[in-house]
């Protein structure tokens, strides 16, 4: 049988791909502990090494520990070689953290929300940070919509961003290299990467929020998106006869007093995590710190047991929202610039 070929360019990419993500996990390796993560061969390495030095993008930190022979040369990636740029498009405020190519925030800064103002005024906002940063080259926007390929297509209140092609629009305007990711789905993945969870659970992360409800859902590491990218878009769930989540989540501000409204969040969010049980069988259901309590957590569980075997549940989480979130675009951001996708 003939086997593809593979051009010398692409090899090389590859090659160089895996060097940076051993170099951000482990932050110095020798040409021999690279050789040995990435199955490379040693001359291959160091070939690669020696041109990835010359353009900057990574530098010899000294030398290490010799087992009876020279020394060998101890490299890491050069921090200033490059920056991203992570927004999150909130109702209220865009926040934006700068990056330098290890991962680390060297900035960071809120402005004035832009979802009710526009394209336009977002713009303006990431022309900004172009101009302040000469180096920067990827651009991660977190969305309270659902997103397929850089292109938002559902965002309910938000009608001037409908079907804007974020990842088009400002790959073009700045030369950059661009994603558009779903809020919850962002959030969902930074849970994953903080916790060090094991890559084979499957998560639910559920979030009223300011936009409306929403989940993230990975399974087995891997973020669901669906057929359509629709995934997660729990509002539209009909948990009542007359009514979808969003709706009964809605009516919770008309509840007469503090009591009566915490009854009606935990039958909605009981039922919910029942919907999930029955469907994905998570391991594990992540909730908000400004949704439910730890004390919430145990009338959750025993709603969730009047629609399913108790056995079945999940674990049930509380956790900061909006730490998760920003870390899962910053995650996204940094696997952007090396280069190594975003899943």
């Amino acid at each position: 049988m003939k086997l593809p070929f593979v051009q010398p360019k692409m090899m090389g990419d590859m090659i160089r791909r895996q060097i940076r993500a051993v170099l951000y996990r482990d932050s110095v390796s020798t040409t021999a502990e690279l050789a040995q993560s990435t199955g490379i061969s040693f001359p291959t390495i160091s070939k690669t090494l020696d041109e990835m030095n010359d353009q900057g993008e990574v530098v010899l930190t000294g030398l290490g520990a010799s087992s009876g022979g020279r020394r060998p040369k101890q490299y890491r990636l050069n921090a200033d070689h490059m920056t991203g740029l992570a927004v999150a498009l909130e109702k209220d405020y865009s926040s934006y953290a700068v990056l330098n190519y290890v991962g680390e925030v060297i900035g960071r800064e809120k402005l004035p929300g832009v979802l009710h103002d526009g394209p336009e005024r977002l713009t303006e906002q990431i022309a900004t940070f172009v101009q302040r940063y000469p180096h920067l080259r990827a651009l991660t926007l977190g969305v309270p919509g659902a997103v397929n390929n850089g292109r938002v297509f559902h965002i309910p209140d938000y009608e001037k961003f409908k079907n804007l092609d974020f990842k088009g629009l400002y790959e073009e305007r700045f030369s950059l290299r661009v994603q558009a990711e779903n809020d919850m789905n962002a959030t969902v993945l930074g849970y994953h990467d903080r916790s060090g969870d094991d890559q084979n659970r499957s998560l639910v992360y559920l979030y009223l929020g300011q936009n409306g409800p929403g989940a993230g859902i990975m399974v087995n590491g891997d973020v669901v998106r669906g057929s359509s990218f629709f995934s997660g878009e729990v509002s539209f769930l009909p948990l009542y006869d007359s009514r979808n989540f969003f709706q009964a989540v809605q009516e919770l501000s008309s509840a007469q007093n503090g009591k009566e409204r915490r009854a009606k969040l935990i039958d909605a969010m009981s039922r919910l995590v029942a919907v999930f049980t029955a469907t994905l069988n998570p391991h594990s259901v992540l909730f908000c710190s400004t949704d439910l309590t730890e004390r919430d957590l145990a009338d959750v569980r025993k709603g969730s047991a009047s629609y399913v075997p108790a056995d079945n549940l999940p674990s049930l989480l509380v956790r900061d929202w909006e730490e998760d979130y920003f870390h899962g675009l910053n995650q996204l951001t940094i696997r952007t610039m090396l280069g190594l996708g975003i899943d």
